[in-house]
């Protein structure tokens, strides 16, 4: 007889892996999608599927095992209910995953699917709400719409036509004060100094692990509160 403890290990787990399936799930068809058809090349993403989904009946009988859990564990539906629920809610053609989540919103900008499913699906199921942007047009439009509403911005600097620093300027025309983290492989150190001066809230180096994510959203966010909270106590 599994303890509390060890039951919830097995659904702490179940979840990760959840959130991986889904990640080689979307990755796969995305590159199946790219690829020139050819007999050889097909049977490689059929054994891959079939891969995905026998892990994923693995996962659903690892909770059924513990006594039920609340993830839509199915190929094509991979991820918790938190991480997939999305909606309009009032905010136009933007989409918002989880939005009855209990934190703060967020929106990442990235131009790459992987690292943005990723992304979403880890802070989703950490209780945040989130929106995506595919390039700094994008961002820039939901921004000005969300402004009130954004907590964050995750901002990949290594984008096609506005890199994350053009972007960034002008997220500051919007608001000099606009909470943005940057987030690359690689990046220009000197363009990179530049924008901490002018009030970056700081920088995730790529790829980065699902702790450090979530540690630097959680710690700028708490530190931009206790800027608010200090800024109204001296009025």
């Amino acid at each position: 007889m599994l303890d509390n403890e060890e039951i919830r290990w097995v659904k702490s787990t179940a979840n990760e892996l959840n959130n991986l399936l889904q990640v080689i799930s979307e990755s796969s068809q995305m590159l199946e999608s790219l690829s020139d058809p050819d007999s050889e090349t097909d049977k490689y993403f059929v054994m891959l599927h079939s891969a995905v989904e026998r892990a994923a009946k693995v996962t659903r009988m690892m909770v059924d095992r513990v006594g039920g859990y609340s993830a839509d564990v199915s190929v094509g539906g991979l991820g918790t209910a938190a991480a997939t629920a999305e909606q309009k809610g009032g905010t136009g053609d933007i989409r918002i995953f989880n939005p009855n989540g209990s934190l703060e919103l967020i929106m990442i900008v990235d131009d790459e699917d992987f690292v943005t499913v990723l992304a979403q699906r880890v802070l989703a199921d950490a209780g945040y709400r989130v929106i995506t942007a595919k390039d700094g047009f994008q961002a820039i439009d939901f921004y000005r719409k969300l402004k009130d509403q954004i907590a964050l911005i995750i901002l990949d600097f290594t984008m096609p036509v506005m890199d994350g620093a053009d972007v960034f300027n002008e997220l500051l025309q919007l608001d000099p004060k606009v909470p943005v983290v940057l987030s690359s492989g690689f990046a220009e150190q000197d363009r990179l100094r530049g924008m901490l001066s002018r009030g970056l809230r700081g920088f995730i180096p790529k790829p980065y692990t699902q702790q450090k994510l979530l540690t630097q959203v959680r710690t700028t966010l708490d530190a931009l509160k206790a800027e608010k909270s200090g800024g109204h106590r001296a009025l």
